[in-house]
């Protein structure tokens, strides 16, 4: 697995703001508690300089009465995402990377922060020249621009901005800017804000254009937090379901779905992502907001090994669980591990086992991620597989290993073939490992791990096209072009290869013979070629010297004075230069025509006939 970026973190800087910064400390000021005018306020203004949101000034004052600017209110709300919270240094770190030229573009003093609001889709990077640009920054922030920004945080802008709002419960909603109305009546709804009074007949009114004041502001910081209810958890992706965009995620030792909404905003190694990104094994952190998934961060993951092994030694110190496995074949080939702090211990794959249970003499797998165990089950003796081949490997001591792509769990893992040896067949008869072929189904035995026994079975289908390359060497194979794509296959050293209906070796074979290859698994074990030369599209061109429309054929004479016989059917297409539909009768001796086709049953059958 690839480190979890996620899970380890240190504390990051602060943010040093003139009117907002980190407090630890419970403070009062005399422009607060003396102004009997803003104790609707007070509890607000104590809660949020209690938790380091905002801070007084110097003479302790708070003044309360004071407008706050948009660029002050971003930095709060990037505060309540979590910009200095220790949990989020790599989030910030790969905001930065991909955001901090951008956002330096309109300011250079709070690009943490405000990448971080991109990072997490709060900001679109249209918003910025309207809230962080020179001429905007400091200016005072609207009651209606807070609207709009709280129903950002909240991740609802989408849902919310295409509202239509007929009935509003504000009176002075026609001074409120059409786009902002959908908003407005959301934040009231959500109870995030509220009117300022009544006019005269009793209803109540917004005030839109009316400066956010710090007292307000710490109001409905307040609000926002218990609404927002941000939490967060970090795990394991274990499942990944095909349909409902849902997966499972363990959490420690519990598992948990998570449906992904609508608003969720996926990172992959801090680049956007889909669900379609989200992969078994990766490391994840969510952040929840509104009760729902809001950031995904994933890890992508990377392959882990699993050993098998005979423990010989445990250890428990200061420093961990370390256990020692030694090669259940040859007891000086051993390494030692230690054991991840969540490492999960099971018996049988699927039974519940804990530490004390694994003592010496004990035969287990352990699955290692970045140098520690993160899993150890304890194994029988003999134990069967099922998959499907993927690659057969050999070490510099000619030990064989067998990579397989297992039936039920569709993960690759590779196990060594015994030194005493392995009983091969192949399709029912004896074989030996240099015949098996990737694609193979294998039924496999094992004892203490290692592979006793293989059966396979090859799978058997056709490829036509051309050949594009032929790749002499120890391990020959042959590239063809089918359907417009180029792919290269492996040559049994045995393959039957026959060239016009005549046998013939890999010597023989050219680029541009159209060929009919039989594939046991993903190997060529029968090719069937025509000498027609044909370009890497499968055509012939060249002059009409014969037509015989009793047998479907065609004899064409091409440019160096070999004659060739291609052959066509009630499904072949036929053309006239300009694109005009014509038929086989239209053909005569000394045209010239261009013929697409494919070789079939050792002929070259055609497709297309163009009468150039």
């Amino acid at each position: 697995m690839k480190k979890n970026r996620f899970l380890s973190l240190v504390v990051s800087a602060s943010l040093v703001f003139s009117a907002i910064s980190a407090s630890v400390f419970a403070l009062t000021f005399d422009d607060v508690e003396n102004d009997p005018t803003v104790a609707w306020a007070k509890d607000s203004i104590t809660k949020m300089t209690d938790a380091g949101y905002i801070k007084g000034y110097d003479d302790n004052t708070f003044k309360p009465s004071r407008a706050i600017s948009k660029v002050e209110c971003l930095l709060l709300m990037s505060r309540m995402l979590g910009v200095e919270e220790r949990e989020y240094k790599d989030s910030v770190a790969a905001a930065v990377e991909i955001y901090g030229d951008t956002v330096k573009k309109f300011n250079s003093t709070y690009v943490n922060e405000l990448s971080f609001l991109l990072y997490c889709d709060i900001l679109r990077e249209s918003d910025l020249q309207e809230y962080i640009s020179a001429a905007n920054a400091n200016s005072p922030l609207m009651r209606y621009q807070a609207a709009v920004l709280m129903t950002k945080l909240m991740g609802y802008e989408d849902e919310v901005k295409d509202n239509v709002v007929n009935n509003s419960v504000y009176s002075d909603a026609s001074s409120i800017p059409a786009a902002a109305r959908p908003f407005v009546e959301f934040v009231t709804n959500q109870k995030v804000m509220n009117g300022m009074g009544n006019d005269a007949a009793g209803k109540p009114v917004f005030s839109p254009n009316t400066s956010l004041t710090r007292a307000q502001m710490a109001t409905l910081l307040a609000r926002m937090i218990d609404t927002l209810g941000k939490t967060n958890k970090s795990g394991t992706v274990t499942d990944v379901q095909n349909s409902g965009k849902k997966f499972e995620m363990t959490v420690g030792d519990t598992a948990e779905t998570v449906s992904v909404a609508n608003n969720s905003v996926i990172k992959v190694d801090g680049v956007d992502g889909t669900y379609k990104n989200i992969q078994e094994d990766a490391a994840v952190k969510i952040t929840y907001i509104c009760n729902l998934p809001r950031l995904i961060e994933l890890s992508a993951p990377t392959k882990s090994e699993t050993v098998y092994g005979m423990i010989t030694a445990v250890n428990e110190s200061s420093e961990g669980k370390r256990f020692t496995l030694a090669d259940s074949e040859d007891a000086s080939v051993k390494a030692s591990y230690y054991a991840d702090d969540a490492c999960v211990y099971t018996r049988n794959g699927s039974g519940k086992a804990a530490f004390a249970d694994m003592v010496n003499d004990t035969f287990v797998s352990a699955t290692i991620r970045n140098g520690k165990i993160v899993a150890m089950n304890i194994e029988e003796k003999n134990s069967e597989l099922t998959g499907d081949l993927v690659d057969v490997d050999y070490d510099d001591e000619d030990n064989i290993y067998l990579t397989i792509a297992d039936t039920k769990t569709k993960k690759e893992q590779t196990y060594p073939v015994s030194t005493k040896g392995a009983a091969v067949t192949r399709d029912g008869s004896k074989a030996n490992y240099r015949e098996l072929a990737s694609g193979d189904h294998l039924t496999v035995k094992l004892t203490y791990g290692k592979i006793t026994s293989i059966s396979a079975k090859s799978s058997s289908e056709k490829v036509e096209g051309v050949i594009t390359e032929v790749i002499l060497s120890n391990s020959p194979s042959l590239t063809i072009k089918a359907d417009g794509k180029e792919k290269t296959y492996k040559l049994y050293s045995d393959a039957q290869i026959r060239i016009n209906d005549e046998e013939g070796t890999i010597y023989d074979l050219r680029p541009g013979y159209s060929v009919s290859a039989t594939l046991q698994s993903s190997e060529i074990s029968k090719v069937s070629v025509s000498s027609v030369p044909t370009n890497e599209d499968g055509q012939v061109e060249g002059t009409v010297t014969g037509l015989n429309t009793s047998y479907y054929v065609i004899t064409i004479e091409d440019t160096n004075g070999d004659k060739q016989s291609v052959y066509y059917n009630t499904k072949t297409t036929f053309l006239k230069r300009d694109g005009t539909p014509t038929n086989a009768k239209a053909i005569e001796k000394g045209m010239k025509v261009t013929v697409t086709g494919t070789m079939k049953n050792g002929v070259f059958e055609a497709t297309i006939v163009i009468i150039q």
